[in-house]
């Protein structure tokens, strides 16, 4: 669906809007590239009461928000389709701890680490269907600490941040909040364009629920958590997909899903590995690149030609030794690396995880900082 685009900006205590990165899974970069792989929008379930929630699993992202052992959540990027927006839409920010028993997110009082109740799309006296891109920050200086990641020694298994919607039943035929979202090429939505990832991947979304147990959702959102941290994300490149609606004969990185489960069994397809970094906070620091054959115990870094914040999980050197994938600068908050073409990665590596992480350092101040880490399951 094509939206008009408008920009909502939400202060953000304790750090700027260049100061802070939206960590989202998503087939392209909504700050940094045109958008034209979304599916359609949606809510979580249907017009029913439901939370949209990213699920950040340690299988496949750590480190995320890390700053030296704990998670630091300053709020909450998405973009809203309205069906009308002179109609205001509430909705609530909300962070909550998974569900132990392994059911997703717990959706108990004690589940939830943080809710902020009632925000509002601005205002407007336009009548017909538009989006916003929310920057709607916690207004708590450092964050919200989330006790997960490595925080005090422990490690939660998952995390989920997202968006409360309250049940709206003129959506969509009239009125209503919604999200835009790239369809898993299983979503049996009809979908053209979206995710496309390979067979056997699971989904990074939920709809959070109280009434009814919560269940995976078939898509990817604009969503996520606003972060101090660089972004790392691993992109895989099918030639033969049109699925991130490009033109004709112009291929590219997804991602999404597709670079957490990239296809490289070579029947048809074998895709190619790009990994990407971003940053808002160093927008030309120098980017170190490495992976590991799957995870490595986390490593904490002292020291680094000044402060090195964050953990390594691709190795220390002792006994696991880190692979070097190239150093270079980021123009602009964003650096692009390739790491295998299409077709260049043997079949024989099916079944097998990879791990992948980079530090930006700021050669001004001296402080470097881990990106998150993320693992491609071939």
């Amino acid at each position: 669906m094509q939206h008009h685009r408008l920009l909502a900006a939400v202060a953000l205590a304790g750090a700027a809007f260049g100061q802070v990165n939206p960590f989202v899974v998503y087939p392209q970069d909504p700050e940094r590239q045109t958008v034209t792989c979304t599916s359609f929008v949606g809510r979580p379930d249907w017009n029913r009461a439901a939370e949209a929630l990213l699920e950040i699993d340690q299988q496949h992202f750590r480190s995320v928000g890390d700053a030296n052992g704990f998670m630091r959540i300053f709020g909450v990027y998405h973009w809203v389709a309205d069906e009308k927006l002179s109609t205001v839409e509430t909705y609530d920010l909300v962070i909550r701890k998974p569900d132990l028993a392994g059911n997703g997110p717990d959706m108990t009082a004690a589940g939830q680490v943080a809710r902020f109740y009632n925000l509002t799309t601005p205002p407007s006296t336009n009548t017909q269907r538009g989006t916003w891109i929310m920057h709607d920050g916690f207004n708590i200086p450092g964050g919200v600490i989330v006790p997960g990641d490595y925080f005090l020694g422990t490690m939660l298994p998952r995390i989920y941040v997202g968006l409360g919607l309250p049940a709206n039943p003129l959506w969509p035929a009239t009125d209503g909040h919604s999200l835009f979202r790239a369809d898993m090429l299983n979503a049996n939505t009809g979908a053209t364009v979206g995710e496309n990832h390979r067979a056997g991947a699971v989904t990074t979304t939920w709809a959070g629920l109280t009434a009814a147990p919560s269940f995976r959702t078939p898509w990817s959102y604009i969503l996520g958590p606003f972060v101090t941290s660089p972004n790392l994300h691993v992109g895989a490149t099918d030639p033969t997909s049109n699925r991130l609606g490009l033109p004709p004969g112009v291929t590219g990185p997804n991602y999404g899903l597709n670079g957490v489960y990239p296809d490289v069994g070579g029947t048809p397809r074998s895709d190619g590995i790009l990994l990407r970094v971003t940053d808002n906070l160093y927008p030309f620091g120098l980017v170190a690149y490495g992976a590991s054959g799957g995870w490595q115990p986390p490593y904490f870094h002292w020291q680094l030609m000044g402060l090195l914040i964050g953990y390594a999980h691709i190795g220390d050197g002792s006994p696991a030794r880190p692979i070097p994938l190239g150093v270079n600068w980021l123009q602009n908050g964003l650096h692009e690396r390739q790491i295998a073409l299409p077709g260049t990665i043997p079949p024989a590596l099916v079944g097998r995880h990879l791990a992948f992480q980079a530090m930006v350092w700021d050669p001004n101040t001296g402080y470097g900082e881990w990106t998150n880490a993320q693992a491609s399951h071939f």
